[in-house]
């Protein structure tokens, strides 16, 4: 390769435009040993991979799919202990709320006024919040006074 189709093909691989062609038209060309000392820093990015290739692990991979397969099976044990610990809390407390038998009243009359009790409950929070809104209407007076004075 002539020395000037050279750098022109260089400066293309500078601004990253050059072709996989010409790529590797100067991966061999930088292979050989005849290289002009103006050039010789581009020896090594392109024997890069000629020297990363000869490199060797020797260490065992863990397989990612075995770490999966564990997990998989530590997260399907999980859902089952879920599932069996809510069906015993859940049945349980079923078998609570049974035996106290709440709510049920048998006699009619009976019914009546622990409703009517119920009720009277009831009316008395909201009739304790009615006579806090009195406050509030003599805010209202107060500051109606005040926007007419202005």
């Amino acid at each position: 390769m002539e020395l000037n189709n050279l750098r022109r093909i260089l400066q293309k691989y500078e601004e990253g435009e050059t072709s996989l062609k010409e790529e590797r038209d100067l991966k061999e060309y930088f292979s050989t040993n005849e290289i002009p000392e103006e050039f010789v820093a581009y020896k090594s990015i392109f024997n890069f991979n000629i020297d990363a290739k000869k490199i060797e692990y020797k260490k065992e991979i863990l397989v990612e799919s075995v770490l999966r397969k564990k997990w998989a099976l530590a997260g399907i044990a999980a859902s089952i202990l879920i599932v069996m610990s809510f069906l015993f809390f859940n049945d349980f407390t079923n078998n609570k709320l049974e035996d106290q038998n709440l709510g049920t009243i048998e006699d009619p009359e009976q019914a009546y006024l622990k409703t009517k009790e119920t009720l009277q409950m009831v009316a008395n929070v909201f009739s304790d919040g009615k006579e806090d809104l009195q406050y509030l209407n003599e805010f209202n007076k107060t500051k109606n006074k005040f926007i007419k004075d202005q």
